[in-house]
């Protein structure tokens, strides 16, 4: 009897481990996703799910030297709207505004076009290549608040869901080697 217990126990201790040691891995989770990006070198750092009664997001978070990747996987009934709303809030950072301060130079404050983000269009996103502040904030228009360099893509993968990336790192190789490599 001892020695079925034994064995039992042994066997669950098996399987949480196995469980644990798989949820860890970048590699795994990409694949359960059913998408391809180079993570080489990456190490998984957290993994999370939240569920509400409009969408499903899972997010993890992957560290390689001095580069942070960020992905989330967003299911949600209207893909094209999410995706517009979310280009809207990026680019809305870099418009003009008039200048909250009564009785200055000049009314309206706008980001110089070297902070602005270039955008590139991919066969199932956009891909904005741009500045970050120690945060890893966006809206970042002077040099002393530059801390990365960061690229945000949003790729809709149709029944997979939809994928927002956004790579921060010291120099900008890194980011366009990652951001080029993702497909559904």
């Amino acid at each position: 009897m001892i020695k079925k217990l034994f064995v039992l126990i042994l066997l669950v201790f098996l399987v949480i481990l196995g469980i644990m040691f798989r949820s860890s891995n970048l590699e795994s989770r990409l694949k359960g996703w059913g998408i391809s990006l180079d993570t080489s070198n990456f190490k998984l750092l957290s993994f999370a799910r939240d569920k509400t009664s409009f969408s499903k997001v899972e997010k993890l978070e992957a560290i390689s030297g001095t580069t942070k990747v960020f992905i989330d996987n967003t299911e949600i009934e209207d893909h094209k709207k999410y995706i517009e709303d979310k280009k809207f809030l990026l680019e809305s950072l870099f418009l003009p505004t008039t200048s909250p301060y009564p009785e200055v130079i000049t009314n309206i404050i706008e980001c110089p076009d070297e902070f602005k983000p270039r955008v590139r269009e991919t066969n199932n996103g956009v891909v904005y290549t741009l500045f970050a502040g120690e945060r890893f904030n966006y809206g970042v228009c002077s040099h002393d608040l530059v801390k990365y360099h960061s690229g945000y893509g949003i790729f809709d993968c149709k029944d997979k869901g939809i994928f927002e990336i956004r790579v921060f790192s010291d120099g900008n190789n890194e980011i366009e080697r990652i951001m080029n490599s993702f497909k559904c």
